[in-house]
């Protein structure tokens, strides 16, 4: 029986060893609203870690989660559309700029999740599989994706990535 997306949470202890691991900088693996994701905190060096990983050019921007709007402050983000993309029920990605960067950002509906990102700040989150392969989603394959990589597992999840939209190309990207 599949438990219906209200019922999916990860347990209080898990919740707490996820912040430690992330507040320690290590990359773990969490479910998202959509897919498993490799997670990190949200720095250059976490970044490259986690390409390396997935066997991807070291600057291969990933996708930044975020639990409210005072994380991403100082982005100083002025277009209210971007805000209903980001606010949908549906997990959508938005590209921006900023300085001369574009971030990827994406804010979390899932109750659990929230509360670990709330907690440690931004976050790194980005299919768990190697780069251009289908995203794993079995317990067993995301335990056998890397020894060095620790997983907060509540069940499968068959879901799509998420929706991306690019503000600076004002296109659909996905």
């Amino acid at each position: 029986m599949r438990l219906e997306r209200a019922e999916m949470m990860l347990n209080s202890v898990q919740i707490d060893q996820a912040i430690k691991s992330l507040k320690k900088n290590q990359v773990i693996i969490l479910p998202t609203d959509t897919i498993y994701g490799l997670s990190a905190l949200a720095t250059k060096s976490n970044e490259i870690k986690i390409n390396k990983l997935k066997q991807a050019k070291f600057s291969k921007p990933l996708i930044i989660l975020f639990s409210c709007y005072q994380q991403i402050d100082f982005l100083n983000i002025f277009d209210r559309s971007l805000y209903e993309l980001l606010d949908s029920s549906i997990p959508t990605t938005v590209i921006i700029e900023y300085n001369q960067q574009t971030y990827a950002l994406r804010k979390v509906i899932r109750e659990d999740i929230k509360k670990i990102v709330d907690s440690t700040g931004l976050i790194y989150s980005t299919s768990v599989n190697i780069h251009g392969q289908q995203p794993l989603w079995s317990e067993q394959d995301l335990e056998q994706f890397s020894d060095d990589v620790k997983v907060y597992f509540d069940e499968p999840l068959y879901g799509e990535p998420s929706k991306i939209y690019n503000s600076v190309t004002k296109k659909w990207v996905r």
